[in-house]
């Protein structure tokens, strides 16, 4: 399976924005778009991609704040975890409004087809309680599976985990099913906060202190709850 992936590092928080294509129908999905949606939308023409899907990782502000944007621009179907939909998006929790009117259609399935690639949803509840992760599986070997971790997930560390609304017990077992995807899963972060733009959960593993938590009350130690 080929993918187009452009990672776009946008706005004042070092966000990373996803572009994820398939090659072969040209249809797109835009992860947690923000910032600065002319960008967004020039690179899927340079690529000739038509954008079909927003994925959301989370609610919060610096993610989502381009979807309105974005939807008007390309009537795309908003995919993200029903409770993130039903609570963080519209009511404002993560800190922006977004009028449901403004969203035509939204989907809160585990999978999403995009042209001939299937996005697994990865509910990862910890720093929001409807983080996701997005998963897309190689069929047929010679490249690594691709990850798309939002703020669950730095290289080099976690989101944060101290909100009134995050859950460091339910963040750890979040953490546990990352662990246990395939090693040389490349994923990639949400923000550029690490020493590189992208990792492997195997080497990451290996660095990440709180990967090598083995066990809650060591994980709970080091996100000082």
């Amino acid at each position: 399976m080929s993918l187009i992936l452009k990672q776009l590092a946008l706005g004042p928080m070092q966000n990373f924005v996803y572009l994820i294509g398939d090659p072969e129908t040209k249809e797109a999905a835009v992860v947690d778009p923000a910032w600065n949606v002319p960008v967004i939308m020039n690179v899927a023409a340079e690529e000739g991609l038509k954008i079909t899907h927003v994925l959301l990782s989370h609610g919060h502000y610096d993610h989502i704040n381009g979807v309105e944007e974005l939807v008007d621009k390309t009537d795309a179907i908003v995919c993200a975890e029903k409770k993130e939909l039903d609570e963080f998006v519209f009511e404002g929790m993560g800190g922006l409004v977004i009028p449901k009117s403004s969203l035509k259609r939204t989907s809160v399935s585990d999978t999403v087809r995009v042209g001939s690639l299937d996005i697994e949803m990865i509910h990862t509840p910890g720093h929001t309680p409807g983080s996701r992760c997005m998963l897309i599986r190689h069929k047929m070997g010679g490249s690594s599976h691709a990850l798309f971790t939002g703020d669950t997930l730095f290289v080099g560390t976690i989101g944060r985990a101290d909100f009134p609304y995050s859950n460091p017990h339910d963040f750890f077992h979040s953490i546990q099913k990352i662990k246990n995807l395939d090693e040389a899963t490349t994923f990639y972060p949400g923000h550029d906060y690490g020493a590189s733009t992208s990792n492997t959960v195997g080497r990451e593993k290996k660095t990440n202190p709180f990967l090598m938590a083995h066990t809650k009350e060591n994980f709970l130690q080091l996100v000082r709850h």
